[in-house]
């Protein structure tokens, strides 16, 4: 390198130019890309949370219908129980409903 620039002294300047500009426009392509997989994953993420809460309120929906419907009003600590539960509870309490006999029974409250 310093063999060159002895050489040609007028491109020294032009080549660091050069250098310096496609290392630039290097790290630019890379922050570009690094930025559109960040918002890709995040999107992706907001999908998925979005299908899981929207699964969560319409179970917790059917399940406070069918509850309605056989044991009457819905107490606020049964409300409150089932708003916090996951997918996978409300799932099976939606099965218990139809041999439950209480409340109480049904969301293991004894």
């Amino acid at each position: 390198m310093e063999q060159y620039k002895a050489q040609y002294p007028q491109e020294s300047n032009t080549m660091a130019t050069l250098s310096e500009r496609l290392r630039a426009e290097g790290m630019q392509k890379g922050m570009q890309q690094g930025m559109q997989q960040g918002m890709q994953q995040g999107m992706q993420q907001g999908v998925q949370q979005g299908m899981e809460q929207g699964m969560q309120q319409g179970e917790a929906a059917a399940l406070k219908k069918l509850i309605n419907l056989k044991f009457g009003e819905l107490p606020h600590w049964a409300e409150e129980q089932i708003q916090f539960a996951g997918v996978p509870e409300l799932e099976a309490w939606l099965e218990a409903i139809l041999t439950s006999d209480t409340l109480e029974s049904l969301l293991n409250r004894h």
